[in-house]
C-alpha cells in the first residue's frame, strides 16, 4: 500500500494497514519467531455542538454534525484526516453530516505538503455521500491548503468574510464555494468536476475577489447574482457550458479561457461592468497560474456529477409507508422554485426559459393533458416561490427583495402591487385567502396582503423550510428530512417521506399534494413535478 492508497483508506478500516511485523530472534537452542501486531491509533470521534475550543488532528470521525457556536474557534492542523458519515438512502437523515459554523470560527490552514482532507468516510466515495461546510455570521475563519470532495456543497459562508486558497474543491453534487451577503477572497485554488458551479456568489456579495485559480472541468464554472467581483488571472479549460455567467458589477480581466463549449464569457450586467485583457483565442497572452498544494487523493470519479452517469439518489421510491406518487410530469419545464394551483392548472415560473418576455416565463400545466402555455414576464428578475390567493398570484424576488401581486391579461403578466420585504428571503409563501404565511424555521410569518407582519407564530415540533402550502385545514412544508403538516397554531401535526432531493415548492389540489423538486439542476427534462397521494402522515411520527 502506498503513501497515497493509506492516505484514502478509510479510517475504521486502518487497524492492520501496517500489517504485522515479523522479528526473527536467533537463539542457540534454534529459532523462535514473535509476532506482534502494530495499528494506528483509531479515529477521534466527534459530533454535536462545540462547547469550548478545540484543536483537531490526525484522523477524524465525524458521526454527526459538528456545530461551532458564538464564541468557539476550531483549529484544524495540517495533515488532518476527516471523514464524514456517509449516507445515500433516504428514509434515514436527509440532512447529511457535516460542519457547521454558527457565529464560530474555523481555522483550517494545512500545509502545501500537509493538506487537510474533508471526505466521505465510504470506501468507495461517490458525490453527495456528507453535508459540506456551512459558515454564518463569521469573519475570522480561514480554509488554506484543504481538500474537500465528495460533499453535497463544498464551502458555502452567508454574511461571513471567509477565504479559500491554495485548495482543490472537487466532485461536489451543487457548488464548491458558495457566498450570500459576504466579501471572501478565492486564491490559488483548483476546481473540477463539480455537480453545479466551482463557485457561485449571489445575494448581494460585495468586494470580492476570485483570482489566480485554474478551472479545470465540468458543467459551468463561475455564477454571479447581485455581487461586485473582480474575476481575474485565472484559467478556465473544459466546460460544457459556459465558464463565467450572471450579473452584478463585474469585472473579467486577464483570464486564460480554452475548450469552453458553451461561450467562453457569458455576462448579462445588472449595473456596471467590464471585460478586458482576456485569452480567448489561445494566442498566449495570459499565462496559467501556478499552484503548489499536494493532491493526496486516491480514489476519483470518473464523472462530473450531473452527467447521465451519476449515481447519487436523486428520486426516491415511488411508494412506501407514507406516501406515494400517482402521477410525475415528465419533459415539461426546467429548474425553478415556485408552483402553485389554481383553476384547474399548474402555474410555476420557468428558472430557463424567457422566451416570451425579457425575464423567466410564467408557465401554465395541465395536470391531465400535460398541455403548456407561456406567459410573458418583463418585471419579476428571480422568483424563489408562488402562490394563489383566490384571485390573484403571489411571488417572491429572490434578487430584488420585492413581494409582488400580479395577474395575467392577454398573455402577459401584470403587476397589481408591489412591496419591498428584504426580510422575507426566500422561504416559501402561501395564502388562505385572508393572509400570506412565510415559513421561517422556528416560526411561522403571518401576514397582511400589504406585507405586513400580523404574527410570528412559533413552531413546536419543529421547523418549516422554504416550501410551503395551505389545504385549507393544514399547512405543508418542506422541512429537509421530511414533508411535514401543521396545524395553524404552529403545531406539528404529521410527516411524509419526501418524493425526490430537495423540495423547493408545494401546492394543494384540493385533493393531493404537488411538490416541485430540484434533483439536479442541470437537468431541465427529468420530471420535477410530482402528484403526492398521502398514505400514513402519522407513520413517522414517533420516529423521526
Amino acid at each position: 500500500m502506498n503513501v497515497r492508497e493509506w492516505c484514502r483508506t478509510p479510517l475504521v478500516g486502518k487497524k492492520h494497514a501496517l500489517g504485522i511485523l515479523l522479528i526473527f530472534v536467533i537463539t542457540i537452542s534454534g529459532v523462535a519467531i514473535y509476532l506482534f501486531t502494530t495499528s494506528t491509533p483509531p479515529p477521534k470521534t466527534v459530533s454535536g455542538s462545540l462547547l469550548a475550543d478545540d484543536t483537531w488532528s490526525g484522523p477524524i470521525l465525524v458521526e454527526n454534525n459538528v456545530i461551532v457556536p458564538d464564541g468557539i474557534e476550531l483549529t484544524i492542523l495540517p495533515g488532518t484526516h476527516i471523514e464524514f458519515k456517509h449516507y445515500r438512502g433516504y428514509k434515514g437523515p436527509m440532512s447529511p453530516v457535516g460542519l457547521i459554523v454558527n457565529g464560530g470560527a474555523v481555522k483550517a490552514i494545512g500545509r502545501a505538503d500537509a493538506p487537510i482532507l474533508f471526505t466521505s468516510d465510504a470506501e468507495e466515495p461517490i458525490n453527495g455521500d456528507w453535508g459540506g461546510i456551512t459558515i454564518t455570521n463569521s469573519d475570522d475563519s480561514e480554509f488554506k491548503y484543504v481538500i474537500v470532495e465528495f460533499s453535497i456543497i463544498g464551502i458555502e459562508q452567508l454574511y461571513s468574510s471567509v477565504n479559500v486558497s491554495h485548495s482543490i474543491i472537487r466532485w461536489t453534487n451543487t457548488e464548491g464555494l458558495y457566498a450570500e451577503n459576504s466579501n471572501p477572497v478565492f486564491e490559488y485554488n483548483l476546481f473540477y468536476s463539480n455537480g453545479f458551479h466551482d463557485v457561485a456568489l449571489e445575494q448581494y456579495n460585495y468586494d470580492v475577489f476570485v483570482q489566480n485559480n485554474i478551472f479545470q472541468g465540468g458543467h459551468s464554472s463561475v455564477h454571479i447574482e447581485a455581487t461586485e467581483v473582480t474575476i481575474k488571472n485565472n484559467y478556465f479549460v473544459n466546460y460544457t457550458d459556459f465558464a463565467v455567467t450572471g450579473g452584478g458589477n463585474v469585472t473579467v480581466v486577464n483570464n486564460k479561457f480554452e475548450h469552453i463549449t458553451g461561450t467562453e464569457v457569458a455576462l448579462v450586467f445588472i449595473g456596471t461592468g467590464s471585460v478586458s485583457g482576456n485569452d480567448v483565442d489561445g494566442n498566449g497572452t495570459v499565462s496559467i497560474p501556478i499552484l503548489d498544494i499536494h493532491d493526496i487523493g486516491a480514489f476519483k470519479l470518473d464523472y462530473v456529477p450531473g452527467d447521465p452517469e451519476d449515481q447519487y439518489l436523486y428520486v426516491f421510491d415511488t411508494v412506501d409507508e407514507t406516501r406515494r406518487i400517482i402521477k410525475r410530469l415528465d419533459q415539461i419545464t426546467t429548474f425553478g422554485s415556485s408552483l402553485a394551483y389554481a383553476n384547474g392548472l399548474l402555474w410555476r415560473f420557468d428558472h430557463r426559459s424567457c422566451e416570451v418576455g425579457l425575464q423567466q416565463d410564467f408557465v401554465s400545466i395541465d395536470p391531465d393533458t400535460q398541455e403548456v402555455r407561456k406567459y410573458g414576464n418583463n418585471i419579476i428578475y428571480n422568483p424563489r416561490t408562488l402562490c394563489y390567493d383566490g384571485t390573484n398570484f403571489w411571488t417572491y424576488d429572490f434578487e430584488s427583495h420585492y413581494l409582488y401581486k400580479f395577474t395575467l391579461n392577454d398573455g402577459w403578466v401584470v403587476i397589481l402591487e408591489s412591496y419591498y420585504k428584504p426580510g422575507l428571503s426566500h422561504r416559501g409563501l402561501t395564502s388562505d385567502g385572508t393572509y400570506l404565511y412565510s415559513p421561517a424555521g422556528q416560526e411561522l410569518i403571518k401576514m397582511d396582503m400589504n406585507g405586513n407582519i400580523i404574527e410570528n407564530v412559533t413552531l413546536s415540533g419543529g421547523s418549516m423550510g422554504p416550501a410551503i402550502t395551505w389545504t385549507g385545514t393544514y399547512f405543508w412544508s418542506y422541512s429537509g428530512s421530511c414533508l411535514t403538516k401543521w396545524y395553524s397554531n404552529g403545531t406539528l401535526a404529521g410527516k411524509i417521506y419526501p418524493i425526490a432531493v430537495e423540495t423547493t415548492d408545494l401546492t394543494w389540489d384540493g385533493s393531493y399534494l404537488w411538490s416541485l423538486q430540484k434533483t439536479c439542476e442541470y437537468w431541465n427534462h427529468d420530471g420535477k413535478i410530482f402528484q403526492i397521494e398521502i398514505i400514513d402522515d402519522q407513520y413517522l411520527m414517533g420516529i423521526t
